[in-house]
């Protein structure tokens, strides 16, 4: 007995030793390659920063690239320290089983709501990068997990293994952690540690896991795909689903009295309701048009009678996880640039999703997708295709949205509230991108403030993160909300600056107005002399401008200017009386200083002053001498004339059907867009509706001018200029809403023919 227990206990030595000893091989492997990759990671990014730092694009960055340069430099051998040395005490934590996920992918709510934009940032882009890793090398990192659990006993899982891609992720992190490194140039090391170093684990998965069969371990283990255990299996990955779904009864699918009388089309619920049960009744109705859908097309029907088994919601969690796995592969080249990107195939999708399901249930029947089941897949399907042909949003903009379709099904499949919360962050998040897609991108793919690549950088943010749930998409809701926050202030900022200039300029032309029609009143029934008429319509209309722009009408000198006016007409009109010429004489030095005075004040160009009186003091000479002098030709006062008005901005007169349109634009309210027959639009940021003069700027703020009223009535009746008559409700809701009208029209034409056909 002695002998035997013996005999037992150098057995358990013998294997723990054989553990002991395969366990060191691999770390000894593994520390070796990290010094190798770590020391020639380091090299490359010394030379890599220098090339960023001489970008004309990252110009403004230049220095911050240049000063973490040095700093690497100058740390080059304890950056090495540290990474290895975390590396190795990753293997102690994993033997004595206390190693956890890395930090980055550990966070908790509370976690989470105390990050600050950089550190949120900073995870993120770590989380992207093991994510990727861990489905590229998703078969040699099983082999080698399964093996290595072994050697310690316990329960395999990929995310707790020393040599996974978050472990290194990890260690990069830390042994950066005390440099005083630009979050931008830290996100530029990250990136160029995903493409030099995590590139090069599959070798090292690949010769640890050779050594460890050499050794023994697990010497027949073949790859396998990972399959769901059962209904109330842990395993899957995701939001933790908030519902459980009970299996329909096959007495469901009875016929009843609406499958043979023709049903009357469903009304959009009353706007009188409150937001929340608006929402309620308008996917209750969406659901029952579906039903009606599937009821009146046999080959649509998802459920048969004699075929009761259903997915668990954990199975259509997973497969939506495993297909947005996918996902992220086939979409990292597509979404590498922001323009002119393929949009997603949505209906290749279902089918993706559909096989799926069909690799990670262990039933040996196929199970029917549950009605509730299909419902979502369609309802999510339709979403993201009514999105790719919403006019309100440039195609590039669309196209990328259209990315999130998996992600947003899985979600749908996890939260029970997902469409009826219109304050659901998933929700709101795609409403901001889609808002902020329609006021700064483009049709043609141009943007202002860099907004396709920061909706880039969301979408591949979602894709990126294999836990897409609501904590995810509030952290980013939050991001692009504060990016687009900047952006509105600083709109606003550029919009105001522009109202107020616009504001002088209007009243400068009214100004303008008021002197020109002050002086055509008083010339328009007379022959005048050229002479006079130039100086009144030119340099007279400029100092009584800035006459009554300065001291205003109640002034003594605006006064003054008016009847120097009517004192140079009363000089042509002169009937030859004594004292008529004696009154003249006596005024005439005052009319002179006048004009002098007008003339000094505006600045008026010496030699052309001095021609000007003259000729001004010639016509009055031959007054004096009772002759009349010439009148101004024709052609010569029409066009001195017309040059006052358009330097005036007089309004010629409009036709009836610009006269319709004016007064619809004096309706018009600020912030109103119009679009160009080129398809660039411009915002309305104000304008006078007494002198029909608008202020437009562009998706920037920046001022692109002023127009008239009847420059804009003109160009919209020959269909060069229309306004944009956008939708105010958010995207989701206005999709819905066009969702169950086209659902409506659908179960009416279906019914219709069904009842011929009867």
């Amino acid at each position: 007995m002695a002998s035997h227990s013996m005999n037992n206990s150098g057995s358990i030595d013998s294997l723990r030793e054989s553990s002991d000893r395969a366990l060191a091989a691999v770390r000894e492997m593994t520390l070796a390659f990290s010094r190798d990759a770590i020391k020639t990671f380091l090299h490359t990014v010394h030379d890599r920063l220098i090339d960023y730092a001489q970008k004309p694009s990252e110009e403004k960055r230049g220095f911050e690239f240049l000063h973490a340069r040095a700093q690497i430099s100058n740390r080059h051998n304890e950056i090495m320290r540290i990474f290895v040395r975390e590396m190795d005490r990753y293997f102690d934590q994993f033997v004595s089983s206390e190693l956890h996920s890395p930090s980055f992918e550990s966070g908790g709510d509370e976690a989470l709501a105390l990050m600050n934009q950089d550190v949120l940032e900073e995870e993120l882009a770590l989380s992207a990068i093991r994510t990727r890793a861990n489905v590229d090398f998703t078969e040699p990192l099983w082999v080698l997990t399964r093996r290595m659990t072994r050697l310690i006993g316990g329960k395999s899982t990929e995310h707790r293994m020393p040599v996974s891609p978050g472990f290194f992720c990890q260690a990069l992190q830390r042994s950066l952690a005390d440099m005083e490194i630009e979050l931008a140039v830290k996100l530029v090391i990250y990136k160029l540690f995903d493409r030099q170093f995590v590139r090069q684990l599959a070798e090292l998965y690949g010769q640890c896991s050779v050594r460890l069969e050499e050794l023994g371990v697990l010497p027949d283990l073949r790859y396998q795909i990972h399959k769901a255990e059962s209904v109330d299996s842990a395993r899957f990955t995701g939001a933790q689903p908030q519902r459980r779904r009970v299996p329909q009864s096959p007495s469901l699918q009875i016929p009843t009295l609406e499958d043979v009388v023709l049903p009357a089309p469903l009304a959009l619920p009353s706007e009188q309701l409150s937001p929340a049960e608006y929402q309620n009744q308008l996917l209750d109705s969406i659901q029952l048009l579906q039903d009606r859908l599937v009821a009146r097309t046999p080959d649509q029907r998802r459920e048969f009678t004699g075929q009761p088994l259903q997915y668990s919601a954990r199975q259509l969690v997973e497969a939506a996880v495993q297909l947005q796995q996918f996902n992220q592969l086939m979409a990292a080249d597509v979404l590498e640039a922001a323009r002119e990107i393929k949009p997603f195939d949505i209906a290749r999708a279902r089918e993706q999703l559909v096989n799926q399901l069909q690799q990670i249930t262990d039933s040996k029947e196929t199970p029917a997708l549950g009605t509730d089941d299909a419902r979502i897949i369609d309802l999510v399907g339709m979403l993201f295709e009514y999105i790719l042909n919403d006019e309100q949003i440039p195609d590039c903009v669309k196209a990328l949205l259209s990315y999130l379709h998996t992600p947003f099904l899985k979600l749908a499949f996890a939260e029970s509230d997902f469409f009826r919360r219109q304050d659901h962050p998933a929700r709101l998040l795609l409403n901001t991108l889609a808002d902020a897609g329609a006021k700064w991108v483009s049709n043609d793919g141009s943007c202002e403030f860099d907004m396709l690549e920061q909706i880039r950088k969301t979408v591949r943010s979602v894709l990126d993160h294999q836990d897409v749930d609501t904590r995810l998409m509030a952290s980013l809701l939050m991001s692009i909300n504060s990016f687009v926050q900047k952006v509105e202030l600083r709109v606003k900022l550029l919009e105001k600056r522009a109202m107020e200039q616009a504001r002088g300029e209007d009243q400068l032309y009214e100004v303008k107005q008021r002197v020109n029609r002050e002086i055509h009143r008083r010339v328009a029934e007379k022959d005048i002399p050229s002479a006079p008429l130039l100086f009144l319509l030119q340099p007279w209309t400029d100092y009584m401008v800035l006459v009554l722009l300065r001291f205003g009408d109640a002034s003594e000198a605006w006064r003054q200017s008016l009847e120097l006016i009517d004192d140079m007409l009363w000089g042509l009109e002169l009937t030859g009386a004594e004292s008529e010429w004696r009154r003249w004489r006596q005024h005439y030095p005052w009319m002179e200083s006048q004009i002098q005075k007008g003339f000094d004040m505006i600045g008026y160009d010496a030699n052309k002053a001095f021609k000007l009186k003259r000729s001004l003091d010639r016509i009055y000479q031959l007054r004096e001498k009772n002759l009349q002098p010439e009148a101004a030709p024709a052609e010569l006062r029409n066009k001195l004339v017309q040059l006052a008005e358009r330097r005036a901005r007089e309004r010629p007169r409009s036709t009836d059907r610009e006269k319709a349109v004016l007064e619809k634009l004096r309706l018009l309210e600020f912030g109103s867009w119009f679009e160009f027959r080129d398809g660039h639009r411009e915002k309305v940021a104000w304008f006078n509706p007494d002198s029909m003069q608008f202020l437009f700027v562009d998706q920037a703020g920046k001022r692109t001018g002023m127009k008239s009223g009847q420059q804009l009535a003109q160009a919209i009746l020959a269909g060069d200029l229309q306004i944009v008559t956008g939708k105010t409700k958010p995207l989701v809701e206005r999709t819905m809403e066009t969702i169950f009208k086209d659902l409506n029209l659908q179960v009416q034409s279906v019914s219709q023919k069904g009842h011929h056909v009867g």
